[in-house]
């Protein structure tokens, strides 16, 4: 089993966690950089760790670092960005099989992260600008990828609906920015962009493998001893304000069938209960929207809730045809009904329980995934192992789980139809 969590700062907003777990034969060193999330800065900051982990100063060509990597077992150095409720983050990353399986005994996990260091503090720039070529290739990369959104109707419906949801707060802005603001990026301003993430931005550092990481940390310590940081962005996100009335946004495309998502928000913050709810309204294959909704009905091809709770937001994703657009939305809206009645079983809630128990179960499953975990428990205040989270979860009772239900209101829909066709479902 993994040790405590342990997190110390070791820098001006430089934070290091690592989790030591004899189970692992990997070991995961991930550096994440938090800012403000902005539709101004968005892309140019997702840029940024693109181009660190392309190469360096050392290694001056994609081919040179994973010729390098290559021989070091396969080892991996990866670069991206993403959004976590109003806040952004850059992260970078390196992974290598542990020290005691190297064939010659070389010091693996010092070694990689040394090339991972590279990467962060010796870029591969001149006269404080990236590499012209590598800068053009990744900012087309990165447009591709904002582009590339839309192909995937079911997260692209989603994608508006929470946009929709969050409309004038930073959760609204992509974690990739927008094409238009990646065009504008240039080697010069995503140098800049860089020097201001390593000055600037808090810093968490989380190790996560079979390694007791004490060289990582003394490694990392003296590395961003070297950086002069100024001021630290605080980075937390708001509670999304309920719309005085509900709104509905319709966007007509060529889709073969329609996307209806629904935006519920909260201010509650029994987050056990929520989740509770959530799952057991619409998160497992026992829930009210899968048995109801989907199968006695057949009004979805799929239709499912999930909690975010940065946000305080509960989001309905279901797939329709056009003609049963209204008569979905009112049976979604009348299984929540329900909910805030408590007409749910024993059973339905033991069957969620078991449900998001397996869910939290398989988080150490990768280094990546335990990585992931503690990194939000860190953004939200509320670290904890997800055995403590499981603990949690089954001490929810039936009175919180309604209490849960009764706060939370719909605030939003948003409804991606056919080109061809009038919705039958009114603002």
């Amino acid at each position: 089993m993994a040790e405590a969590i342990q997190r110390k700062e070791i820098g001006k907003g430089v934070f290091f966690t690592k989790i030591t777990d004899s189970r692992y034969k990997l070991n995961r060193i991930g550096i994440d950089f938090i800012t403000n999330l902005s539709e101004e800065t968005a892309s140019v900051n997702a840029v940024v760790p693109r181009l660190l982990a392309k190469a360096s100063a050392d290694y001056p060509t994609l081919a040179a670092l994973s010729n390098k990597l290559s021989s070091l077992y396969a080892a991996k150095v990866g670069g991206n960005a993403g959004k976590q409720g109003d806040s952004q983050y850059m992260a970078l990353s390196c992974t290598s099989i542990d020290d005691v399986y190297a064939l010659e005994g070389e010091k693996l996990t010092d070694e990689v992260l040394d090339i991972l260091l590279g990467c962060l503090f010796k870029p591969l720039a001149e006269n404080s600008a990236f590499n012209e070529k590598m800068t053009a290739l990744e900012k087309q990369s990165l447009i591709d990828d904002i582009e590339a959104e839309i192909n995937d109707k079911i997260s692209y419906a989603r994608t508006k609906g929470y946009k929709l949801m969050c409309q004038g707060e930073p959760a609204a802005v992509s974690g990739l920015g927008s094409a238009e603001k990646a065009a504008e990026i240039t080697a010069e301003s995503a140098f800049a962009a860089y020097r201001k993430m390593l000055e600037t931005c808090q810093v968490e550092i989380i190790c996560v493998g079979c390694n007791d990481f004490e060289s990582a940390e003394k490694k990392l310590t003296e590395a961003f001893a070297e950086i002069n940081r100024g001021d630290i962005v605080a980075c937390r996100s708001q509670i999304s304000k309920l719309k005085a009335e509900a709104v509905t946004e319709v966007e007509k495309m060529s889709v073969t069938q329609s996307k209806l998502v629904m935006g519920f928000k909260t201010s509650c913050t029994d987050y056990p209960a929520l989740s509770v709810m959530s799952a057991i309204y619409g998160g497992c294959t026992t829930s009210k929207l899968f048995m109801n909704v989907r199968e006695k009905l057949s009004l979805c091809y799929y239709c499912s809730s999930s909690f975010i709770r940065e946000k305080g937001v509960m989001m309905v994703n279901s797939g329709v045809e056009n003609e049963n657009l209204e008569k979905a939305r009112a049976e979604i809206l009348a299984q929540f009904e329900d909910m805030k009645k408590g007409n749910f079983s024993d059973e339905d809630i033991s069957h969620a329980k078991l449900s998001l128990e397996n869910d939290l179960k398989g988080v150490n499953d990768s280094l990546r995934a335990v990585a992931s975990w503690y990194f939000t428990g860190i953004y939200r205040n509320d670290v904890k192992t997800p055995e403590e989270a499981i603990s949690r979860m089954n001490a929810v009772t039936r009175e919180q789980i309604v209490k849960a239900a009764e706060s939370v209101e719909l605030d939003s829909v948003y409804i991606l139809t056919s080109l061809d066709e009038e919705s039958e479902v009114e603002g």
